[in-house]
Formats: C-alpha cells, sequence, structure tokens
C-alpha cells in the first residue's frame, strides 16, 4: 500500500508503447478470440512511464461488476466532500436481495453501513449491497455524472444489479472501453480525485478480494502484489480490472474484457490467465 503512494506522487502523459514488446500478448490475444468466437479488448498501463498499449482498446465492452470500484470510489469522493456519510446504516430488507448476494443475505432485518456495504461488494462481489451503495449515491446516473467529471467521457453505467449485466450486442448501456477503465483507475488510485487516505481505502478493498484468485493472481510473478475487481454476465461476457506493482516494478493498471461468446466461465477465466500471464512476463522479463 504504502508502496503505491510512493509511485503515485508522479504520474506522467500517458504515451503509446513500444508494440514490439506486446507482440505475444497480441497474438495470443487473437488466437483466443479465433478459438472461443470472442471479442477481446486489452489495456495495460505503466504509471510510472506513463506508456500504454492496447488490443481493442477503444471498443465497447459491459462493465458487469468492474463497476463496483467506480461505485465505491464516489461513495469515498462524496464522503470527503461532506456530502455522504459512510456510517450512516441502512436497514436491510428481503427485497433488497438479487442474484448473488453472499452477504447481504445473511443480514435481512439488520442494519449495513455504506462503508461496509462497499467493503462486501468489492470483496465479495454482493450484488445487494452494489444496489445499496448506487441507491445511496442517487443511482446508476449518480456514477456516470461521476466519471464525466473525473474526466472519462466512455464509461457509463444505467442499471442495477443484476440487470446492468445483461451484456446484449449493440447496447450502449452499462459499457466501458478497456482504455477508459485503465485511465479511470490511474486517476481514482493515483490521481487529485481522492485523498491519499480514500486511495488507500479503494486499493484495501481491490486487494482483499476474495473472488478472482482463479484469475490474474494465480500467475501473478512471486513477489508481486495485486488489487482487482472482476466481473461477469450475459452473452459471454467476462472482465478483469486490476493494478499490478512489486517493489522493482511501479504499478501496472490492466483490464481485461471478453464478450459475445459461447465459451463457458471455466473457459473465459483461463483466457483471462493466458493473456495475464503474457502481460506479465513484458514486465517481469523487463526487470530481470
Amino acid at each position: 500500500m504504502k508502496l503505491l503512494l510512493v509511485f503515485s506522487l508522479l504520474i506522467p502523459s500517458m504515451v503509446f508503447a513500444n508494440s514490439s514488446k506486446f507482440q505475444q500478448v497480441e497474438q495470443d490475444a487473437k488466437v483466443i478470440e479465433a478459438s472461443l468466437s470472442a471479442h477481446i479488448g486489452i489495456s495495460v498501463l505503466d504509471t510510472q512511464t506513463g506508456e500504454y498499449w492496447d488490443y481493442n482498446g477503444n471498443q465497447r465492452f459491459p462493465l458487469t461488476s468492474t463497476f463496483k470500484t467506480i461505485a465505491c470510489a464516489k461513495l469515498l469522493y462524496d464522503a470527503e466532500q461532506g456530502e455522504i456519510n459512510p456510517k450512516s446504516t441502512i436497514e436491510i430488507k428481503k427485497a433488497d436481495l438479487v442474484t448473488y448476494s453472499p452477504v447481504i443475505e445473511k443480514q435481512v432485518g439488520q442494519a449495513i453501513t455504506l462503508d461496509d456495504a462497499c467493503f462486501a461488494t468489492m470483496t465479495t462481489s454482493d450484488n445487494a449491497a452494489a444496489n445499496i451503495i448506487l441507491n445511496a449515491l442517487g443511482g446508476p446516473e449518480s456514477v456516470t455524472d461521476f466519471l464525466r467529471q473525473i474526466g472519462d467521457k466512455e464509461t457509463r453505467l444505467d442499471r442495477i444489479e443484476p440487470e446492468l449485466n445483461e451484456g446484449k450486442l449493440g447496447d450502449l448501456r452499462d459499457t466501458t472501453t478497456p482504455n477508459a477503465i485503465v485511465n479511470t483507475l490511474n486517476e481514482l488510485l493515483f490521481g487529485s480525485t481522492l485523498s491519499q487516505d480514500g486511495q488507500k481505502k479503494l486499493e484495501y478493498w481491490m486487494v482483499n478480494n476474495q473472488v478472482t484468485g482463479n484469475l490474474l493472481r494465480s500467475v501473478l510473478p512471486e513477489g508481486w502484489n495485486i488489487a482487482d475487481r472482476s466481473g461477469a454476465g450475459g452473452f459471454g461476457a467476462r472482465s478483469i480490472t486490476a493494478v499490478v506493482w512489486s517493489e522493482a516494478q511501479s504499478p501496472i493498471i490492466v483490464s481485461i474484457y471478453l464478450a459475445q461468446t459461447e465459451a463457458s466461465i471455466a473457459d473465459r477465466n483461463d483466457a483471462i490467465v493466458k493473456i495475464g500471464r503474457s502481460i506479465f512476463e513484458v514486465y517481469s522479463s523487463q526487470s530481470r
């Protein structure tokens, strides 16, 4: 956590990376696209050099649960502006329960703080907890407004859980681009939108994610750290956004999105793992 803050003191402007370094990543992405009949988008940003590389980075993909990082960042921002109290409590009703709510379903009739709701949705991807946050913030449109405020002109949130995960081809609702989400994470974790305390809290939630052990974490180079958030939805949508770093490597922000495939969730997970391994190899080979 301290390491991230040290690196965040100076974030240069983004420049294109040498594409030859990512030749294997691009090749792997194309092979996976063909084998899964999928649409894949990738974006990678080195926060120290400002270099970035992308594959279909400006094309749209379903946000799925990667929106939860942004929603909870807005909660932190609003709290810092004195517009919301993260310790305020919300009574959980049975009507609040939606598909996949492993934390909230055990707390019906009890109260939960907004802070704890963010911890629940960020670490377990609890959908009811995400809706509690969205409602407190003023709805999905408030998240979109926040994104525009911090410079993201592409990412948008239009619906709540679980409808936002529909993933229908050509539907602009609840979508992002790999490049846009990487830039947004860069701003939220290393920019001026949140205080250092806010950045540390957002990072803490991402570091303690409990549902991504079989994705990028499974191929993380030894000695590296990761803070991430994943998502899944209809029409084969699968995604992950992450920040990875080590003592020798400045933070790298990665987004990988899959869509429009009939591949199983296991095959989609494997695709993310293969792409992640190739990305990590680019940077681990540089530091040898």
